[in-house]
């Protein structure tokens, strides 16, 4: 059984695109799943939501999904030097997308689980336990990665967030990270994403990448009037 799994689009379709034409000649899977992060960050949020959605692939909910419900800044989840422009950032966003696509967002599972020769496979956004769990990452220590990945019983968890690829092995599950579509962190321009393979003997993991246009996203941004000092820490690479 073969799976494409991708995340943290933010808004990016330049990069979406890229990334679909890269899985679809990829192809056959038994499913593409993306695990979140969606619309949040880039110029296009309301054209990312509607492509996925007309190819029916697997979505799940991101941490920058929620975040469009404005509980998380008014909560105090960001630090306060950096709430106002988290704010103003989340209310452009808002502004592009209709009613349903926002509450379609919400309502959006936190994660997927399928049963497969090697195990069952789970794709999250960050961790079983929340979608801005970070005890997920290649630094943390093995004692916290077993407090957040180590109950589920899956041999394989794939999930974003930390927009880096890496493969950690476990005594008790195989952890993949797919890095992100739209927000790569090397600042070039590639989409990336991951093809996972259950097998009777195991996972085999491939890590690939889709080069795009990132000056076509610069200029939907500007043509949307979005902040310029959104655009630069948008997801443009």
């Amino acid at each position: 059984m073969r799976f494409a799994i991708f995340s943290d689009i933010h808004g990016n379709l330049a990069a979406l695109r890229a990334v679909t034409a890269a899985v679809e000649s990829s192809g056959p899977f038994e499913r593409v799943i993306v695990a979140g992060d969606l619309a949040q960050g880039g110029p296009r949020p309301r054209e990312c939501w509607e492509h996925l959605r007309d190819r029916g692939w697997t979505l799940v909910r991101g941490n920058e999904d929620e975040s469009l419900g404005l509980s998380r800044v008014a909560h105090g989840e960001f630090p306060p030097h950096l709430r106002a422009a988290a704010l103003a950032q989340i209310r452009w966003t808002r502004e592009q997308l209709t009613a349903e696509i926002l509450s379609g967002l919400m309502m959006l599972p936190r994660q997927y689980r399928q049963e497969t020769p090697a195990g069952d496979l789970i794709v999250v956004h960050s961790s079983p336990c929340g979608t801005n769990d970070r005890r997920g990452g290649p630094h943390n220590t093995a004692a916290e990665v077993r407090d957040a990945y180590g109950r589920t019983g899956a041999t394989a968890i794939a999930f974003g967030h930390y927009h880096n690829c890496f493969v950690r092995t476990t005594e008790f599950a195989l952890l993949v990270n797919v890095a992100s579509v739209g927000l790569p962190l090397s600042g070039r321009p590639l989409a990336f994403y991951t093809i996972l393979t259950a097998t009777l003997g195991g996972w085999i993991v491939q890590q690939r990448q889709a080069p795009y246009d990132a000056r076509e996203e610069i200029e939907a941004a500007r043509e949307r009037e979005m902040p310029e000092w959104v655009i630069a820490d948008a997801p443009l690479g």
